[in-house]
């Protein structure tokens, strides 16, 4: 039995061994056959894997540059290091492999343990980034060492090299190599060049080679904003925001013949080499404590142009505009005469100036340099709503101007059949309707440069990485809009506004200067919020750079009317030597004499401000509020031009409260003057 049992062991061990010893054959001959049936048909195989294997080469991005050809972005060639675990693992011998490893975590400044970690757990892989934007004097070492199972990989990072300087135009390029708004944005394609190549190639059909297509740089973007301009620019706005706070502020100085921007600046700002990161600019403890959704609410806001992308009531700059198309069309003259009473009732509704006490008499030039509300009221109910809108349209207000710059925004007029009566009253001095500070600028220069409306521009050339010239950008007139002859009278009476008007402290001594002031009501109305701003040219003869500045949501009472005006002098008494504007000898200095006061009290401050100002006053605000209860001097005292008046003001409650302090205050002021 025992024996039986044994023998059927013995067999099954057989058959076993049998059954291996034919797999083997079968197997070796199976190998056999792939190495000399096959073989050749598996080895192109193998090497079209390899083939399939390229490498991009990013092209370096063009270059940002002032009209001068001055960088303000660029690109800079960096590497980013890659590992390859398959050869690591497969193809190189242990010590090689921990060569590259320790190697590597000695230049890259990476742990040892985490390159193997990488490595292990990733073994099939041919692409691991271990760092990266590396610079070259680095990549070189590591080239230098011809390390196994590590390739370079060439990229390109972007600078900015004054850091938010023409932030807003500039745009910024993210992580993710998106160009987003500014030029950046706008000029992509130009800029993007094209990708370079590296992939393996067949060398009689068998050896394997690198062959190496090189990247395409982008082209170069020549601007045409003059880098000192927008210097001036940017410190002149900073200068304001620091002593005004308002919300939004902008700055655009354009030549007025061409449209070509000259500077454009806006506030708030960001630094495009850090544009997710706004703790230069805010606290940055406020800035930490925000939610991820209030930062990218925030970052959103400031990353647009303010001058393109948002709009505004343009107040009283848009007059010059209303009375060139009322001369245009024979509508007016300039022997006209307009009566101001402080107020104009329309259809049942009173709208008041700004001077309640009213105007009197005037001229056209007097009306625009007092900036008399009821004249303006006067001219557009003449005009009539189809005239005025269509004058509102052939000035480019409710489209947009065509600017090379990205989210440019319309506007908002009143549709024809909405132009009713009041709404036609409160347009005239431009309210009730909203532009972008680029579209009130570009219409008031068609005013003042004999009449032609420009399509603004912001690029001049494109230049390939050789310096030719790819494409090169001319003025364009968008249209004829009122003629040269009309465009001199307004340009002159324009000078009145400066001279003797509500823009004096634009006034630079010497040079012939234009322009308006103007103040919108922000709605809702009666909050005390405005937009403050001044359009200004030089000289008054030939003009060769208009500029407009902006101080959007500043509170009235405190800032006064003139706020924007004395920005503009100092940009003009910057820019106007530097492009080589000579003093005028026609320049006439009027003769200095003492002005007698009005009684101010029980006006508003607005009111007491326009007035001060065209007298040649300064004034300083005593108390909270915007009702003058007191002065110091008193009325029909005669001072001189340049002193400061005192105004006392209050809430416009408990007046009698407010008056007995405000004596008090007015007696230790009278007495200081006395003694002094």
């Amino acid at each position: 039995m025992n024996e039986l049992i044994v023998q059927q062991v013995k067999r099954r061990y057989f058959l076993m061994l049998l059954f291996f010893l034919f797999s083997i054959l079968f197997l070796m001959y199976r190998i056999g056959y792939i190495k000399y049936v096959d073989g050749a048909e598996y080895e192109e195989k193998a090497v079209l894997q390899r083939l399939n294997n390229e490498q991009i080469i990013y092209p370096n991005r063009g270059s940002i540059v002032d009209r001068n050809y001055h960088d303000l972005a660029l690109s800079t060639i960096v590497y980013n290091v890659i590992l390859d675990p398959d050869v690591l693992l497969k193809q190189v011998s242990e010590n090689e492999k921990n060569r590259t490893v320790q190697t590597l975590g000695k230049f890259l400044s990476v742990s040892e343990k985490d390159l193997n970690d990488i490595i292990s757990q990733n073994p099939h892989s041919r692409y691991e980034v271990i760092k990266k934007h590396i610079k070259a004097d680095m990549a070189q070492k590591i080239k230098n060492e011809g390390l196994k199972g590590v390739w370079l990989e060439e990229d390109s990072i972007r600078s900015y090299l004054k850091d938010e300087f023409a932030a807003h135009i500039l745009g910024f390029v993210n992580k993710d190599k998106k160009a987003q708004y500014g030029i950046e944005q706008q000029y992509n394609e130009w800029l993007t060049g094209v990708p370079g190549r590296v992939f393996p190639m067949l060398k009689e059909g068998k050896y394997i080679m690198e062959e190496n297509i090189p990247a395409k740089p982008g082209n170069t973007i020549v601007l045409t904003i003059d880098e000192t301009i927008q210097h001036f620019a940017e410190i002149a706005l900073q200068n304001a925001v620091n002593e005004h706070h308002p919300q939004n502020a902008s700055i655009i100085a354009m030549d007025p013949n061409t449209g070509e921007i000259l500077a454009m600046a806006a506030y708030p700002t960001f630094n495009p080499n850090n544009y997710n990161d706004l703790s230069e600019y805010i606290d940055k403890n406020i800035w930490n404590s925000l939610s991820n959704e209030e930062k990218v609410e925030q970052l959103n806001a400031v990353w647009k142009n303010y001058n393109v992308s948002n709009t505004y009531e343009p107040g009283s700059t848009f007059k010059p505009l209303l009375v060139a198309a009322a001369l245009e069309e024979n509508i007016i003259s300039l022997d006209d005469h307009f009566y101001c009473g402080g107020y104009k009732n329309v259809y049942g509704q009173v709208i008041k100036c700004w001077k309640t006490s009213g105007h009197g008499d005037q001229t056209i030039e007097e009306a625009l340099a007092n900036s008399c509300n009821v004249a303006m009221m006067d001219i557009v109910e003449k005009m009539g709503s189809e005239i005025f809108y269509r004058y509102q349209k052939v000035f480019g207000f409710g489209e947009i101007t065509g600017i090379d710059l990205p989210g440019e925004a319309e506007g908002i007029l009143h549709r024809l059949e909405n132009l009713n009566p009041v709404e036609l009253a409160t347009s005239s001095f431009g309210q009730s309707f909203n532009v972008t500070p680029l579209q009130i600028l570009n219409g008031f220069a068609s005013v003042i440069n004999g009449g032609n409306l420009m399509k603004p521009y912001i690029v001049k050339q494109i230049a390939s990485e050789n310096g030719n010239v790819v494409k090169e950008f001319t003025p364009i007139v968008r249209r004829k809009v009122i003629s040269k002859e009309t465009s001199q009278l307004v340009r002159n009476q324009l000078e009145s506004v400066v001279k003797s008007g509500t823009g004096k402290k634009a006034k630079v001594e010497g040079y012939r200067i234009g322009g308006k002031t103007g103040t919108a009501e922000k709605l809702p109305r009666g909050e005390g919020k405005y937009a403050l701003s001044f359009i200004g040219f030089a000289p008054v003869e030939n003009p060769k750079i208009i500029v407009l500045v902006l101080l959007d949501e500043t509170e009235y009472y405190s800032e006064g009317s003139g706020a924007a005006a004395p920005v503009a002098k100092e940009l003009f008494e910057n820019i106007l030597p530097y492009i080589g504007v000579e003093p005028s000898d026609k320049e006439v200095e009027y003769e200095r004499t003492d002005i007698e006061l009005p009684d101010y009290k029980g006006l508003q401050l607005m009111e007491a401000d326009m007035d001060l100002t065209i007298k040649g006053l300064n004034y300083e605000v005593i108390g909270t509020g915007s009702l003058i209860i007191d002065q110091f001097p008193k009325a029909e005292t005669k001072v001189p031009q340049g002193m400061k008046i005192k105004l006392y003001v209050s809430e416009g409650q408990n007046e009698e409260s407010d008056q007995t302090e405000m004596n008090e205050q007015l007696d230790q002021t009278e007495q200081i003057e006395q003694n002094e």
